[in-house]
């Protein structure tokens, strides 16, 4: 039996999610889902065997810099790989994003290839560390 990499999505909008989930889960990965910053933070803290999170840019009542921060303070979860995703982007932000130590930051809409392959592209950097 192969265990599949685990991805949590942190992602406030359900249709978001949704899609996100089903293009995850089709791809061999066990996702679970956090519907806001908060919950996502918890879960980080709960679930055991995160390899990658998906985090959104921006949600109500905690903005996805602030969950980015709290999970670089995390002591579970200060080496997970963080994907943030996005629709308001400007080169200046994505610069930023990454500079605070993101793994990458994709714009929405989603595109299935470049998220599978980013994701994958974490999960083997990660085995390097």
């Amino acid at each position: 039996m192969t265990i599949k990499p685990k991805i949590l999505i942190i992602e406030d909008n359900a249709v978001n999610a949704k899609l996100l989930m089903l293009f995850l889960e089709e791809a061999g990965f066990e996702v679970i889902h956090a519907i806001d910053g908060h919950t996502g933070l918890e879960m980080s803290r709960t679930e055991q065997g995160i390899n990658v999170i998906s985090l959104d840019r921006i949600m109500p009542d905690m903005d996805g810099l602030d969950v980015f921060k709290a999970l670089k303070l995390g002591p579970r979860s200060w080496n997970i790989p963080v994907i943030m995703l996005t629709a308001a982007l400007s080169t200046k932000q994505i610069e930023d994003i990454k500079f605070m130590g993101a793994f990458a930051c994709l714009p929405k809409p989603y595109n299935k290839e470049k998220i599978v392959n980013t994701i994958n592209e974490a999960l083997k950097s990660r085995r390097k560390n």
